[in-house]
């Protein structure tokens, strides 16, 4: 092969590989610098397991099902329980700042606030104890009661973060 040949197909791989890398940046929509940067993929914070494993009762199920929840068999009644009670208290939170009777706030935003809620220590543990309160008082696990919320530095950041979540969505629509 001869160099001028040699400099021709260089330069037709090289134009390829331009058109390749402007083809990848275009088709990113959401990111359009990630085709050029390899960002790290962020580490979602997960709830840790509770209570023993596979313990989950019908009644729960049921409460789950009613609150659009896919329940896992491999889930333990402990978990249920604080999956059911920190959506009360979370629509609790968003009853409580919302101007009108809308009902609950949606979806998106409820599994926002209940990733939020799970991943936090302090607050998942409040809650876990304030769920076992209300059963100690022999409400069932999702009583279809208002209940009186106490107000502390964890109601506090619940109300911060869902006044985010709900002013986000009120200013999207």
């Amino acid at each position: 092969m001869d160099p001028q040949t040699l400099m021709i197909a260089f330069g037709f791989a090289w134009g390829a590989w331009v058109l390749y890398r402007i083809h990848q940046r275009r088709s990113s929509k959401s990111d359009p610098g990630a085709a050029l940067v390899r960002k790290p993929a962020a580490e979602q914070a997960a709830m840790p397991r509770v209570g023993k494993p596979a313990t989950l009762t019908f009644n729960q199920i049921k409460a789950l099902q009613d609150n659009s929840f896919t329940p896992d068999k491999n889930w333990s009644k402990e978990e249920a329980a604080l999956i059911l009670d920190a959506v009360k208290y979370l629509r609790a939170v968003c009853q409580d700042i919302s101007d009108d009777d809308d009902g609950d706030p949606p979806l998106e935003i409820q599994n926002a606030l209940l990733r939020y809620i799970l991943t936090e220590q302090d607050i998942r543990d409040f809650i876990r104890k304030w769920g076992e309160d209300r059963r100690e008082q022999g409400l069932e696990d999702y009583a279809d009661d208002d209940p009186e919320l106490a107000r502390n530095g964890q109601y506090d950041r619940v109300k911060t973060e869902a006044q985010k979540f709900l002013t986000n969505s009120t200013i999207e629509r």
